[in-house]
């Protein structure tokens, strides 16, 4: 039995929030062009899942999740590396944990089924 996914609308909401939410903090950095490149990345990868938020339907809800863990992945290793001023640090780490926890507790929507075998 094929199970439903159920609830992306909510995951792409949340995305979008926080890949807009950093756009706007990168005008108030002094390099935004790191924080908004991944503000991109974040807004892209929740316009291209297959959701009902979606501007393209192309991503199935397991490479969605991947992409967005590899997001917060790649944003947490860039805040240790690149030089950037304090806030913009930590602002890519305070979005890479929600991003990261969006994607690994929701990133394949709500289950409507069990998975039990019964």
């Amino acid at each position: 039995m094929k199970q439903r996914t159920k609830g992306m609308w909510l995951i792409q909401l949340c995305e979008y929030v926080i890949g807009f939410a950093l756009a706007m903090s990168a005008t108030h950095s002094e390099r935004p062009a790191t924080l908004i490149v991944f503000a991109i990345a974040i807004v892209v990868n929740a316009a291209i899942s297959d959701g009902s938020l979606a501007a393209f339907h192309v991503l199935r809800p397991p490479t969605h999740r991947a992409v967005g863990f590899g997001i917060a992945l790649s944003a947490v290793l860039v805040a240790a590396i690149a030089s950037l001023d304090l806030t913009s640090r930590l602002t890519l780490v305070v979005t890479a944990v929600a991003q990261g926890f969006v994607s690994v507790r929701f990133g394949h929507g709500f289950r409507t089924t069990s998975t039990r075998p019964q």
